[in-house]
């Protein structure tokens, strides 16, 4: 229920027309080996895929890393249906593309910035430093 209503109050906050950016959420991720395949194991090839089903098993699946943060929107299906259109990597961070799919490890640490970008949702994604 709980969920529910934010989910709500985000799409709400989405429609109000905004003058510029509204940044409402940040979280930190660990996109591992766990996130680079889909809910019935096949590879996924783009970073965004890749980053929704980080969001679908942090809250769907409970799978998570122990690096990976809450975020207050995606708890809501509908709402994590939206990362893959809406998803983009900040200017420098390009590399992340390539990276995310060929780390053989524990996987890379991404930070997302989840915006109201004039009544659109916005991802951006970036590598988190330290």
């Amino acid at each position: 229920m709980r969920a529910t209503l934010f989910g709500c109050a985000v799409v709400v906050a989405l429609a109000v027309p905004a003058a510029a950016q509204h940044i409402i959420a940040v979280y930190d991720a660990r996109l591992g080996p766990l996130d680079r395949v889909n809910s019935s194991g096949r590879p996924l090839g783009d970073l965004c895929a890749v980053i929704q089903q980080d969001r679908a098993n942090y809250h769907r699946f409970g799978k998570r890393d122990r690096v990976d943060d809450f975020d207050p929107i995606f708890g809501d299906p509908a709402m994590r249906s939206l990362i893959p259109s809406s998803c983009r990597l900040e200017s420098g961070h390009e590399y992340l593309r390539d990276a995310v799919f060929n780390n053989q490890g524990f996987g890379i640490i991404v930070r997302v910035r989840v915006l109201n970008n004039n009544g659109a949702l916005q991802l951006l994604v970036s590598e988190r430093a330290g």
